[in-house]
């Protein structure tokens, strides 16, 4: 065969690969999201719950660091009162981890919003039945 016809034909061959992966994307996309819908299913029902704490001691910790949160001593440096803050967010993570309840308190930064989705997060297991204030 003659350069120039190999060329044409290499042309032609190449134009029907892409008219063919053009064609066929609807289809794979499709298959794409059916195997990912699957997968999302099968990853959701494998998913064993975490075992934690006994729920009565996440409570425990969650009044007790609430307490100290919410009424620092007097003249508390700020590395004590952030440490609390901190441990307190620890705590009610882990009472929502333990009542499958989603929260953002891992990833906001400290500010209004952390302190608005710690409130959400309170309200949220006071209703799921850990009580996080101290009458009992």
């Amino acid at each position: 065969m003659e350069p120039e016809v190999l060329k044409v034909l290499l042309l032609w061959a190449g134009c029907a690969v892409i008219a063919v992966i053009i064609r066929c994307a609807p289809l794979w996309r499709a298959v794409w999201r059916l195997g990912l819908r699957v997968h999302t299913r099968w990853e959701g029902r494998r998913r064993l719950p975490i075992s934690t704490r006994p729920i009565e001691a996440i409570a425990q910790d969650a009044r007790r660091l609430g307490r100290r949160f919410r009424e620092p001593p007097r003249g508390v440096s700020f590395a004590k009162f952030e440490g609390t803050r901190r441990a307190y967010d620890k705590v009610l993570a882990e009472g929502c981890l333990a009542l499958g309840i989603e929260h953002l308190l891992d990833v906001l930064p400290p500010g209004t919003e952390l302190d608005a989705e710690r409130r959400r997060v309170e309200w949220r297991l006071y209703s799921a039945g850990l009580h996080l204030d101290d009458a009992a």
